[in-house]
């Protein structure tokens, strides 16, 4: 897990809202799917966002 590796990852902002939502809830697996869902991204790189949204590592916002 490198959640520096978010930061070239763009995520719409609704999806990074709710996705912290869930990992503040300790949903880390709900949080992921949002992830997944919203950008297609792959599992290893939708982790790396969302704890880049806990630990406050910018994510940059994309449609």
């Amino acid at each position: 897990m490198d959640p520096r590796r978010a930061s070239v990852l763009p995520v719409p902002a609704k999806a990074q809202a709710d996705a912290r939502m869930f990992m503040l809830g300790g949903d880390t697996i709900r949080a992921v799917k949002v992830i997944v869902d919203a950008t297609g991204y792959d599992l290893r790189q939708a982790r790396d966002i969302v704890y880049a949204l806990v630990y406050d590592i910018e994510v940059p916002t994309g449609s």
